[in-house]
């Protein structure tokens, strides 16, 4: 079940730390910005946008590994104290058959941060 946290941001930055992914993935439930900037010293810099059909944005690792995933999602867990059938689920998207459903992101590398 998903429990809320306080927001981890600081300003207009997220420190990473991998104690910030202890529990899972941080999930920013609607967040104002549609559009996130990854930089790290030496390292070209990833920007991603994502459009409104993207409510949430996961940003998540694994313990030990080298990698940073930055995904718009749509859903999330269950919150907390929810216990009704699946398809009531906040945010939970019911797509009939035949019909479709679309969301789109872009993701660019830019040149070394330095």
């Amino acid at each position: 079940m998903a429990k809320n946290f306080p927001n981890p941001i600081q300003g207009r930055k997220l420190p990473l730390d991998t104690a910030l992914f202890a529990q899972d993935a941080v999930i920013m439930d609607k967040p104002n910005s549609r559009r996130v900037r990854y930089t790290a010293p030496n390292a070209p810099t990833v920007d991603m946008a994502w459009d409104e059909n993207f409510p949430h944005l996961g940003i998540w690792s694994k313990d030990g590994a080298d990698l940073l995933c930055i995904e718009p999602w749509h859903g999330m867990s269950s919150p907390e104290d929810f216990d009704g059938e699946i398809t009531e689920k906040p945010d939970m998207m019911l797509i009939k058959p035949n019909e479709r459903h679309s969301g789109t992101y872009k993701i660019s590398l830019l040149p070394k941060a330095q």
